[in-house]
């Protein structure tokens, strides 16, 4: 038989366990809790990272996009520059090897527009005074009056063209120096030309 005091301890003790099982299903209620806010916050900061790592991927593919694009126009425009630049050689060229009557009207054209008033002595290469004809001088006289230009019998060391020697001042129109002073409008010229 059970005392009273046997039924004393046997209710401490149900209510002991009874405090215990609340305790323990308190507590696992708040570690169910606490994990669940621990996944969230972790899905959160995943989310977060994510979304960075997504952010910094675009902007690594927009810039090598950005570059790529600027790379192709950079060799684009090269490629015309070096087309216009042939271009204007092979001009430069066909200028140089006209046939001899062309060639010296091209010369009295270029006398016409770069000559100065008063005396001047026209130099041209070996090659050109071999060639020129025989009325050049007369010719020159009636294309620039007013000035007096005498054509040297003394070769110049010149590709094609002429020098005009007005004393101390020499006005050079050989080719290569008035495709040289006609560079940028030449350029847009062949440009226009090339790339409509």
């Amino acid at each position: 038989m059970a005392t009273g005091l046997d039924r004393i301890i046997e209710q401490i003790l149900a209510d002991a366990e009874a405090k215990a099982a609340e305790q323990v299903a308190a507590a696992e209620e708040e570690a169910k809790k606490t994990l669940a806010d621990a996944t969230a916050e972790a899905e959160q900061k995943a989310n977060v990272l994510l979304a960075d790592s997504e952010k910094v991927g675009a902007d690594i593919k927009a810039r090598a996009a950005s570059t790529a694009e600027f790379t192709r126009r950079r060799t684009v425009l090269a490629a015309k520059q070096n087309a216009i630049c042939d271009v204007i050689a092979a001009a430069q060229k066909e200028l140089h090897d006209l046939p001899d009557d062309e060639y010296f009207s091209v010369l009295l054209k270029l006398a016409q527009k770069n000559a100065l008033p008063g005396d001047a002595e026209m130099q041209l290469n070996e090659k050109d005074l071999a060639r020129m004809p025989q009325d050049f001088s007369a010719q020159l006289k009636m294309a620039v009056p007013g000035t007096n230009i005498t054509v040297s019998n003394t070769p110049c060391n010149i590709p094609d063209g002429f020098l005009l020697v007005y004393g101390g001042i020499d006005v050079n129109c050989t080719f290569a120096s008035l495709f040289e002073a006609a560079g940028d409008t030449l350029q847009d010229l062949a440009g226009g030309m090339l790339f409509r």
